[in-house]
């Protein structure tokens, strides 16, 4: 008899709650619009890294809108993160982190889609001086000049990178 009771109170308890915070409850469901990727290890991370850019027509050098970044890090063996942003304003930012081990650096697997550009599908290299592009960015953007590279700059243990990705239009 008494379990009963205690049922039917918390039962009533849990409806009143609900109900008076029903307008709060989906609050959460609430899209957030965001430019940033954040790759930062779940182990706390000795040096912080921060890549950052706009994405540009490789012609005119205006910002584009783009419809899907996806970005891939394989840590090891068995665990590759992926990340994606959509309709991008633009601009993007990707936060990343190194842990104590003594990791060289990170490979990320690239691909941005927009209308009317060919897909970019491309690697950086982070590390703990800077990122870095590999020379594939010329087979996909021949106009592509070694002073569009990443500039790195570091002060302590963080290090920012700046560095515009160039689409080519179809």
């Amino acid at each position: 008899m008494e379990r009963r009771l205690f049922v039917k109170n918390t039962t009533l308890l849990t409806s009143g709650i609900l109900a008076l915070s029903g307008s709060s409850l989906y609050a959460s469901n609430e899209e957030k619009k965001s430019n940033i990727i954040d790759l930062s290890p779940v182990s706390t991370s000795k040096n912080t890294l921060l890549l950052k850019g706009m994405i540009l027509d490789a012609a005119t050098f205006q910002k584009i809108d783009v419809q899907k970044i996806d970005v891939q890090v394989k840590r090891n063996r068995f665990f590759a993160t992926k990340q994606s942003i959509e309709n991008v304003n633009g601009s993007y930012a990707i936060l990343s982190g190194f842990t104590n081990n003594g990791k060289v650096y990170e490979k990320m697997n690239i691909r941005i889609t927009a209308n009317g550009y060919k897909p970019y599908e491309g690697c950086v290299y982070l590390t703990k001086d800077g990122c870095h592009v590999h020379s594939e960015e010329w087979a996909y953007n021949p106009a592509f000049k070694p002073e569009y590279c990443p500039k790195n700059n570091t002060e302590g243990n963080q290090t920012l990178s700046e560095f515009n990705f160039h689409l080519v239009k179809l």
